[in-house]
């Protein structure tokens, strides 16, 4: 038996929230939470208790990941599932800066020819090593 078809979208990571992948999921939450440390730092100075840190935190991983479902979508939209990433290694590479995984990308630009235009030599009247002479019949 022969499948015919089968859709790419089984291979697919699945769509878990807001248009964002498990993946993206996990790094929208972490940037809220790391962003918001320094928040909740002058919330607890302003007011005096330690609990704003983490209270803070997660207020910033909730609209992060509100928010950062939406910028995504936007971003990835009509490109392949990949791009995101391959864009962000391109943007740290250009950057000076490591690469996660360890791969390189090409950096350089070339406009490259295949020399596929008709070639166009001016006619030679003169006889030539493979011109036939007049007296020639053969």
């Amino acid at each position: 038996m022969t499948i015919e078809f089968i859709p790419s979208r089984l291979n697919a990571t699945p769509v878990v929230f807001r248009g964002m992948t498990g993946k993206e999921l996990v790094v929208c939450t972490l940037a809220g939470l790391v962003a918001f440390i320094p928040v909740g730092l002058i919330g607890w100075a302003v007011v005096g208790m330690g609990a704003m840190v983490p209270t803070c935190m997660f207020a910033g991983a909730g609209l992060s990941l509100w928010f950062g479902g939406t910028f995504m979508r936007r971003l990835r939209r009509g490109r392949p599932s990949s791009w995101v990433y391959r864009k962000i290694q391109w943007q740290l590479q250009k950057a000076g800066l490591p690469v996660p995984g360890g791969n390189e990308l090409i950096q350089t630009s070339i406009r490259w020819r295949i020399r596929r235009d008709p070639v166009r030599r001016p006619v030679s009247t003169s006889t030539g090593r493979f011109s036939r002479s007049k007296g020639d019949n053969s």
